[in-house]
């Protein structure tokens, strides 16, 4: 049986996930917060924006694709979490050009250092 919440994808993607949840928790606790203001850069279509929305933290995505950022919204909105998923087009040269710098309890980098010159 499988974990709603969890993204889906090889074992290595499982164990980051494990990782990922762990630190979160940590930073819940370290916060004293319920929900987190997560950064999720190069984070396309979502693979772990929603999985982290579903555990009620905010997630804002930027990548560069319209595409992948037009596949989060579908995603989101199909699990529900469409209030707390927001996308934005830019990509990590120009980072804080499209979000604020220091507005965020968490940053995921992941799947970007091979797109980055």
């Amino acid at each position: 049986m499988s974990d709603p919440s969890r993204p889906r994808a090889s074992l290595r993607t499982a164990v980051v996930w494990d990782v990922l949840q762990d630190a979160l928790d940590r930073r819940v606790k370290a916060t004293g917060r319920d929900a987190l203001d997560v950064l999720d850069t190069g984070g396309g279509s979502g693979n772990f924006a929603v999985p982290v929305a579903r555990l009620g933290h905010r997630v804002t995505v930027v990548d560069p694709s319209p595409n992948a950022l037009f596949a989060l919204e579908r995603r989101a909105a199909e699990a529900g979490v469409a209030d707390r998923v927001q996308g934005v087009q830019g990509d990590a040269h120009g980072l804080f050009d499209v979000v604020e710098r220091g507005g965020y309890d968490a940053v995921l980098c992941h799947g970007v250092l091979e797109y980055v010159d």
